[in-house]
């Protein structure tokens, strides 16, 4: 994996948050929202390797999945419907961000023990 990602909000919370953000922003499938685990256990193998999750932060991931994807899903309504005059921002579909909520709710998703 190579890119770059803003982390300008990033480390002002719960580190955790900042992973939910992550998970579902490069493991989600961005036709169904469902999230592939298969991406989402090696990143959290590779963050893992670092800084290990504590047993709070494993029982809490799918509430901080939940948490970050209603929190992109309502900037993006706020954009969509509320739009700003700025030469860079082109408002986003915010309905992604609802059909993950909507697999995060109904596919609670835990990382391996």
């Amino acid at each position: 994996l190579s890119g770059f990602f803003d982390f300008y909000f990033a480390g002002v919370d719960a580190f955790l948050f900042d992973i939910a953000v992550c998970l579902n922003d490069w493991c989600a499938d961005p036709d169904s929202g469902r999230l592939a685990e298969d991406r989402a256990n090696a990143f959290v193998a590779a963050y893992e390797s670092v800084r290990p999750l504590n047993g709070a932060e494993q029982r809490l991931m799918p509430a901080l999945l939940r948490a970050a994807a209603l929190r992109f899903w309502l900037s993006r309504l706020w954009d969509w419907h509320l739009p700003r005059s700025a030469a860079l921002l082109a408002p986003k579909d915010p309905t992604h961000f609802e059909r993950v909520l909507r697999e995060r709710i109904d596919n609670p998703w835990h990382p391996p023990l």
